[in-house]
C-alpha cells in the first residue's frame, strides 16, 4: 500500500516538475533560489544580537508551549544546526521566563516541568534574570517560585500580575537588604490588596515602578531618586499627588489612572523638567481633566489621554488648552480616546502644538474641517471602537478620514504638502482596502498602513490593563 501510494506521489511529482519548467522558461528573470546564499556563514555575534532583537520587549517568552512561545528562544533552535547552536549557548536569550497557566489537554508530571524550569534557568548562566508570574495553580508552581527566589541576586526585572501568595514571598525576598543589588525594575500589578512593604531598601536602585492598586502605601518611602519611569493606580486624596512629585525629580515616563473628582483645594503645579511621556486614564465621570493643572512639563514630547465615560464638558477642554499651552511647546504625539471634544475644538487645540507629528484619534474627534491640521501630520492613527467590527461600521468610520484627506489632496496640489499615513489595526485595513473607492484613491497618492498592535504603542497603559490577570 505505502509502495504504491510512493510511486503514485513521484508520478505527480515528475509530471509537476516537467510543468513548472515549461513555466520557467516563459519567466524573463531568473528565480532566485536563495535570497542570502551564505546566511550559515554570518558571524555569531551578529546572529546573537539578530536573536535578541527578535525577543519581544514586553512579553517575557515562556518555556513551553504558552502563547508567547512563537518568540520564545527555542523557535531559533529548530531553523538549522548552526542556529540551534548558537541559541542554546546564549545566556542572554534565557534571560526571560513568564510562569503562567499554559492550559493544556493534560498536566505534564511535576517533576518533568521543573526539570525544563531547571534547564532555562541553567542556559541563562550568569545573566541578570527578568520573570512575570501570572496566574497558574499556587500548588503546581510553587517550586518554581522558590527555584527563582534563589536567583534573587541577579533578579533585574519583576513583574508580580497575579493575587497568589507567592508574591508576597517574592516581595519579602526583595525587601532583604543587598538580595537583590541587581535590581532595576518592580511591577506589582495585582487586584487585590497586599500586605504594606517599605521599599526603602531597594528604593535608590529602581529604575521603573508599576503599581496598579493605590501608591499610597509608598508615598512614605524616600529615595526613589533613580526612577525615571512611574506608573500609577488611583490615589484618594488626590493632594497626595504632590507628595509624590516632590520625590522623584528625575520622571521621563508618567502613566496615571484617576477616578475621582478634583480636590475642593487650589491645585499647586509640580514641574518635571525631564518627563517626556504622559498617559493619563480618567475613569471618573465629572470633569476629568483637572489633574492637568498638576503638571509642568516643558520638554514634554508624548501625550496619550483615555477617557472612558466622555462626556462634552467645556470644563475638560479648558484644562487641556490652558495645558498644552503651557506644555505643548515640544509636544510631537498625541493620543486622545473619548468622545469629549469636537473636531474644531480638536484642532484648534493644536495651534499649541507647533512641531506636531503624530495624531492618534478616535474617529468621531474627526467630524468636521482638519484643513490646517493635516499639513503638520506625518501618521495618522484612526481609533475605531471595538464594538464597530461590522464591515459596515468599519467604513463608515474610515469614511470621516476618507472625506478629509480628498479636501487635503485638492489643498497639496497648490501647495505641495505631503498627506500623513493613515493607520489602522490590520483587521480593519483589510476591510478598508477590499473598498474599491480607496483602492481607486491609493492610486491617487493615499498612504495606508497598519497601526502598531496595542502592546507596542507608546500610549498602552501597563499599570491599570489588568484584564485577564487572576
Amino acid at each position: 500500500m505505502k509502495y504504491t501510494f510512493g510511486l503514485r506521489f513521484l508520478h505527480k511529482s515528475s509530471s509537476f516538475g516537467s510543468k513548472l519548467a515549461k513555466f520557467k522558461a516563459l519567466i524573463p528573470a531568473p528565480i532566485p533560489r536563495r535570497t542570502i546564499k551564505n546566511i550559515n556563514e554570518l558571524p555569531t555575534e551578529l546572529l546573537v544580537e539578530i536573536f535578541l532583537c527578535c525577543l519581544p520587549t514586553i512579553i517575557l517568552p515562556g518555556p513551553s508551549r504558552s502563547t508567547d512561545s512563537v518568540v520564545s528562544p527555542t523557535v531559533f533552535g529548530m531553523v538549522c544546526r548552526v542556529w540551534h547552536a548558537v541559541s542554546l549557548n546564549t545566556p542572554q536569550l534565557w534571560a526571560h521566563i513568564t510562569i503562567k497557566d499554559l492550559y493544556w489537554p493534560w498536566d505534564p508530571p511535576l517533576a518533568w516541568n521543573s526539570c525544563l524550569f531547571d534547564e532555562w534557568l541553567r542556559r541563562s548562566g550568569n545573566c541578570p534574570l527578568s520573570f512575570t508570574i501570572e496566574g497558574h495553580n499556587k500548588d503546581y508552581h510553587a517550586p518554581l517560585t522558590l527555584k527563582l527566589r534563589a536567583e534573587a541576586h541577579r533578579w533585574k526585572s519583576v513583574s508580580l500580575r497575579t493575587n497568589c501568595v507567592c508574591t508576597d514571598d517574592i516581595l519579602q525576598t526583595l525587601l532583604i537588604p543587598g538580595k537583590s543589588p541587581m535590581l532595576t525594575d518592580l511591577h506589582i500589578l495585582r487586584k487585590s490588596g497586599f500586605k504594606h512593604y517599605t521599599l526603602d531598601p531597594i528604593t535608590s536602585q529602581l529604575r521603573a515602578f508599576h503599581v496598579a492598586l493605590s501608591f499610597k502605601p509608598f508615598i512614605a518611602d524616600r529615595g526613589f531618586y533613580a526612577l525615571y519611569e512611574l506608573r500609577i493606580g488611583p490615589i484618594r486624596p488626590p493632594q497626595d499627588y504632590s507628595l509624590i512629585f516632590t520625590q522623584f525629580p528625575l520622571l521621563e515616563i508618567l502613566e496615571i489612572t484617576s477616578k475621582f473628582p478634583p480636590p475642593p483645594t487650589t491645585i499647586v503645579a509640580h514641574t518635571l523638567q525631564h518627563l517626556h511621556t504622559f498617559i493619563y486614564l480618567s475613569l471618573f465621570a465629572g470633569t476629568q481633566l483637572w489633574f492637568l493643572e498638576f503638571l509642568e512639563t516643558p520638554t514634554l514630547n508624548s501625550l496619550a489621554i483615555k477617557i472612558v465615560y466622555a462626556n462634552r464638558n467645556f470644563e475638560n477642554r479648558t484644562y487641556l488648552s490652558n495645558f498644552l499651552m503651557r506644555c505643548g511647546g515640544q509636544l510631537q504625539r498625541l493620543m486622545l480616546q473619548g468622545n469629549f471634544m469636537s473636531c474644531d475644538e480638536l484642532v484648534g487645540l493644536t495651534q499649541h502644538t507647533p512641531i506636531l507629528e503624530s495624531l492618534c484619534a478616535e474617529y468621531s474627534l474627526l467630524l468636521g474641517d482638519m484643513t490646517t491640521l493635516w499639513p503638520k501630520l506625518s501618521n495618522l492613527d484612526i481609533f475605531i471602537p471595538p464594538h464597530m467590527f461590522q464591515k459596515e461600521d468599519i467604513m463608515i468610520a474610515f469614511r470621516v478620514v476618507l472625506s478629509q484627506w480628498r479636501k487635503a489632496n485638492v489643498l497639496k496640489r497648490r501647495t505641495r504638502h505631503v498627506s500623513p499615513v493613515i493607520r489602522l489595526t490590520p483587521y480593519k485595513l483589510s476591510v478598508v482596502l477590499e473598498d474599491p473607492k480607496v483602492k481607486k484613491y491609493i492610486r491617487q497618492g493615499l498612504h495606508v498602513a497598519p497601526s502598531p498592535p496595542e502592546e507596542e504603542s507608546w500610549w498602552r497603559l501597563q499599570a491599570w490593563d489588568l484584564s485577564g490577570f487572576s
